[in-house]
C-alpha cells in the first residue's frame, strides 16, 4: 500500500498534465463517436427523425449493400483512386524539384506548396469553380482551339480535378520527406556503372522513395475518400459521394440510424487506410539523414515481411517482363532509343511538367483575387472592368460581418484553451514514460484520423441530447478538440530531439521543475508554441465540414456561410471575402516563416 502511494505521488505530474485534454476528448469526441455504434442498430423513420428503439438489429448494415449504396461507394473509391494517381504524377516531379537547387528555390517552392494548404478549402474550390466553369479560362482556351467546351462542374471529372488540386500538396510533402534522406551518390554511382539517367532513376531513386510514395498515396486517397466540401461544390450536388450520402441521410432525411451505419462503414474504411499510412510514415521517421538505412527497425516483424514480399513480387514481375521483351526483335533497341530521348529531353519535360503542376496547385488563389475586382454583378475571368465596390460593400453585408465575428470569437477561445492543454500534453508525452505511450499518442491525435463528416454527424447527434446543437457552445467544443490536436502535434514535434541535458544542468544549479520549465524550456519551445497557436487559429477559422453540422441561428461561421452561398451560385461578394481569407493565410505563413522557418513547419 505504501509503495502504491509513493508511485502515485511520483507519477501524479504526468497524469495531471494530460488530464484536462483526456476529459475533453473522452466527452466531446469519443463518446459521440461511440454513440454512433449504438444508434446504428435501431430503425429510423426517414423524414421524421423518429427512432424505433424496440428491436435492435443489423438491418441498417444489410441495407447498406443495396445496389444504389454500393454504386455510391464504388464511385467514391474510383474517384479517390483517380485523384490519387493524378496527384502522384503531378506531385512527384515537384517533390524532386524541392530537393534540388539553391535554398532560395527550395524555399520558394515550399512557400508555393504550403500557401494553398493553409488557405480555406472553400476559397480554393471557388477558384476551381471559376477556372473550370463554362465561361472560365480553361473552356475559353479549349474553344479558342476550335473544340467544343467541356462540362467540368457537375461531373466526376470536375470533382477529380478539384480533389487533385486540393490534396496534391500532401503528396508532395510526403515524397519530399523521403527524397531528402536519399543519398543521391547512389544514383551517380549507377550512372558511373553505365546506367542512363532514366534507368538510374527507375532502378535507384524511385525504389528508395517508395515509402514516401505509398504514404502520400494513402494519405491523398484517405482525404479524397472522406472529402465533403470539394465534391459538393465541384459536383454541384449532382454526384453523390460517401461523405455527401452521410450528410444527406442524417441532416436532410433525418434517418439517423442509417446515417450512423453508413458513417461506421466510412470510418472502418478510413481507419484501415490510416493504419497503413501510419505504418509507412513510421518507416520514414526512422530513416537516417543521408544514408537511407533505418534505425532500430525490426526486419523480422510481420509488417516488414509483408512489405518486402509485395516489393519482391512486383520487382519479379517487372524483371520478367523486361527479360521477355528484350528477346522480341527491335524492342531492346527501342528501349535504348527511348532512354536516350529521355536523357536529352527528359530534363526539359520534367521542368515544364513541374512548372505546370505548381501553377495548377497555386493558380486558383490569384484567380479568386483577380476576379474579386470586377464591376459586373456576376463572376467572370478575366473580370469585366475594375472596381473595389465588392470590398467596400462588405461593410453593408451584416450577415457576413456577424459570421466573421463568430469565427473570430470561436477561434480565439478555442486556441486559448488549446495552447494551454495541448502544450501540457506535448510536454507529458515527451518528458514522461507511459506504459502505452504510442497508444496514448494515437489517442490524442485521433481527431485528425477520423473523417470530418463522421465527427460532424456524431457531434450534432450527441450535442442534441444537451440542447447544444446549432449553438455556440457546441461549435466551441468541437473547435477546441480540433485546435488542441494541432497544438499537440506541433509542439510535440519541437520537443522530440530537445536536449534535456540543458534542463538537467538547470536543476543541478538549484532550480526546481517549474523554474526550469519557465526559464529554460519555455523560451526554447516558445516559437513552436506561437506557430501552433497561429496554425490552430487559422485551422479553426477555416474549419467547414464539421461546422456545417453544428451551425444554426446566430452561430454561423464565415466559411459555412460562404459555402452555403456557393451552393446557389457564384457572386462577387464571395470572391472578395475569399480573397481576404487568402491574404490572411499568407500573413500567417509569413509569420511562421519568420519564427521557425517554413522548412521546419509540419502540416
Amino acid at each position: 500500500m505504501k509503495s502504491n502511494k509513493k508511485g502515485i505521488k511520483k507519477n501524479w505530474p504526468k497524469y495531471a498534465l494530460i488530464a484536462p485534454s483526456t476529459i475533453i476528448l473522452l466527452v466531446a469526441f469519443f463518446l459521440p463517436i461511440l454513440s454512433l455504434f449504438s444508434l446504428s442498430v435501431y430503425h429510423g423513420i426517414a423524414g421524421s427523425g423518429l427512432i424505433d428503439y424496440s428491436n435492435p438489429n443489423l438491418a441498417n448494415f444489410i441495407e447498406f449493400f443495396d445496389p444504389y449504396n454500393i454504386k455510391v461507394m464504388l464511385r467514391t473509391l474510383k474517384m479517390s483512386l483517380e485523384a490519387t494517381g493524378i496527384a502522384l504524377l503531378v506531385g512527384y516531379p515537384i517533390a524532386i524539384a524541392m530537393t534540388k537547387g539553391s535554398n532560395a528555390k527550395k524555399s520558394l517552392l515550399l512557400g508555393l506548396i504550403l500557401t494553398p494548404l493553409v488557405t480555406n478549402v472553400v476559397a480554393r474550390t471557388l477558384g476551381l469553380m471559376i477556372i473550370f466553369g463554362n465561361g472560365g479560362p480553361v473552356n475559353s482556351f479549349i474553344k479558342m482551339l476550335g473544340f467544343e467546351g467541356v462540362q467540368f462542374l457537375g461531373e466526376e471529372l470536375g470533382i477529380v480535378l478539384g480533389l487533385v488540386q486540393v490534396f496534391t500538396p500532401y503528396m508532395v510533402l510526403s515524397i519530399k520527406a523521403v527524397l531528402e534522406n536519399i543519398n543521391m551518390n547512389l544514383q551517380e554511382a549507377a550512372r558511373d556503372m553505365g546506367c542512363s539517367r532514366f534507368k538510374a532513376f527507375i532502378k535507384v531513386v524511385f525504389p528508395l522513395s517508395m515509402p514516401g510514395v505509398v504514404a502520400g498515396c494513402l494519405f491523398v486517397y484517405l482525404l479524397s475518400f472522406s472529402s465533403y466540401v470539394t465534391p459538393k461544390l465541384m459536383g454541384k450536388g449532382k454526384i453523390m459521394t460517401m461523405s455527401m450520402y452521410v450528410y444527406q441521410q442524417g441532416m436532410s432525411l433525418l434517418n439517423w440510424p442509417f446515417a450512423a451505419a453508413v458513417a461506421i462503414v466510412l470510418l472502418v474504411t478510413s481507419l484501415i487506410l490510416v493504419t497503413l499510412y501510419n505504418k509507412m510514415t513510421s518507416r520514414i521517421e526512422r530513416m537516417n539523414d543521408r544514408t537511407g538505412n533505418y534505425r532500430n527497425l525490426n526486419y523480422n516483424n510481420a509488417w516488414h515481411r509483408f512489405v518486402s514480399r509485395i516489393g519482391d513480387f512486383f520487382y519479379d514481375i517487372f524483371a520478367a517482363i523486361g527479360r521477355a521483351t528484350d528477346n522480341i526483335p527491335g524492342v531492346k533497341s527501342l528501349k535504348k532509343g527511348l532512354s536516350g530521348v529521355f536523357d536529352k529531353g527528359g530534363a526539359i519535360f520534367v521542368k515544364l511538367w513541374t512548372i505546370l503542376g505548381v501553377v495548377f496547385i497555386v493558380c486558383p488563389l490569384p484567380i479568386v483575387i483577380i476576379s474579386s475586382f470586377t464591376e459586373a454583378s456576376m463572376v467572370y475571368f478575366p473580370p469585366k472592368g475594375f472596381s473595389t465596390k465588392w470590398y467596400t460593400g462588405l461593410l453593408e453585408k451584416t450577415e457576413y460581418i456577424k459570421s466573421f465575428l463568430v469565427s473570430i470569437k470561436l477561434a480565439g477561445i478555442a486556441v486559448a484553451v488549446a495552447v494551454v492543454f495541448g502544450t501540457m500534453v506535448a510536454i507529458a508525452l515527451s518528458r514522461y514514460k507511459f506504459k502505452f505511450g504510442n497508444a496514448l499518442k494515437t489517442f490524442f491525435l485521433s481527431p485528425l484520423m477520423v473523417p470530418a463528416v463522421i465527427f460532424g454527424l456524431a457531434a450534432v447527434r450527441f450535442a442534441s441530447k444537451f440542447g447544444w446543437n446549432a449553438s455556440f457552445k457546441g461549435l466551441l467544443a468541437i473547435h477546441i478538440i480540433i485546435a488542441t490536436t494541432y497544438v499537440i502535434r506541433t509542439v510535440l514535434s519541437s520537443l522530440i530531439g530537445f536536449d534535456v541535458s540543458i534542463e538537467e544542468a538547470s536543476r543541478d544549479l538549484g532550480a526546481n521543475s517549474w523554474q526550469t520549465f519557465w526559464k529554460v524550456t519555455f523560451p526554447i519551445i516558445r516559437p513552436s508554441i506561437i506557430v501552433a497557436a497561429l496554425f490552430s487559429f487559422i485551422t479553426s477559422m477555416d474549419e467547414t465540414t464539421v461546422s456545417i453540422f453544428m451551425v444554426g441561428g446566430q452561430s454561423i461561421t464565415l466559411p459555412v456561410r460562404v459555402f452555403s452561398q456557393l451552393e446557389y451560385g457564384l457572386e462577387p461578394t464571395i470572391t472578395a471575402i475569399s480573397s481576404l481569407l487568402v491574404l490572411f493565410a499568407l500573413i500567417i505563413l509569413f509569420v511562421i516563416d519568420r519564427l521557425i522557418g517554413l522548412n521546419k513547419f509540419k502540416i
